[in-house]
This record gives structure tokens, C-alpha cells and sequence, in this order.
């Protein structure tokens, strides 16, 4: 590769970079002060489920799911758990499943 080619592919290349949107990991720490806010009534603080057929976060129950799919269930609710699309943004989704992989 001649000189120029390798500068006009580096260019390129800094050009994808730097007009990616930029992935925003997971915060487990607001992640928890979330869940402490709209989970714990149900969830119990501890994540091992406060009534019947609520899942065990404790024992990873629901947790081995895409994170895509779980924020779906946040967002749209399941059974009695309320839909939390307008309560929180996606990150603070992300933020909350990040928290609840850290009791299993």
C-alpha cells in the first residue's frame, strides 16, 4: 500500500469513527438507586421476588435474556409490572438490567 493510499484509508477510517454514535456503558450504581425507586415494591431489595411468580434475581431468573429484549419488557410491561416507557430512558434501562446482573 503506497503512502497515499494508507493516508486516504486512515482518513476514511477517522471519518467512520468519528461520526459513530458513541456506546454509553451501563452504570450497575444508578442502576441501583433506579431499582431501589421503582422495583423494590415488587422485586423485594434483595431481587428475590416479593409475591408469587415474580422472577428471582438472586438466582439469574429472566436475566440470561438480550439486553434488547429486556429493556422491551421494561419498556412494554408483563403481567401485573407496569410499562416504564416515560418513566425512564433507555439508559436508565440499561442501567437497571446492569444492577440486577450484579445479584446473580
Amino acid at each position: 500500500m503506497t503512502n497515499k493510499n494508507y493516508l486516504v484509508s486512515a482518513v476514511v477510517a477517522l471519518l467512520i469513527f468519528a461520526s459513530a454514535p458513541l456506546a454509553q456503558a451501563a452504570d450497575p450504581r444508578n442502576g441501583a438507586m433506579l431499582y431501589n425507586n421503582h422495583c423494590t415494591g415488587c422485586h423485594g431489595a434483595q431481587g428475590n421476588g416479593m409475591m408469587p411468580g415474580m422472577p428471582n434475581f438472586q438466582r439469574g431468573e429472566r436475566l440470561f435474556k438480550p439486553d434488547a429484549a429486556l429493556v422491551q419488557t421494561l419498556e412494554h410491561g408483563s403481567g401485573v409490572m407496569p410499562a416504564f416507557r416515560g418513566l425512564m430512558t433507555t439508559q436508565e434501562m440499561l442501567d437497571v438490567i446492569a444492577y440486577l446482573r450484579t445479584m446473580h
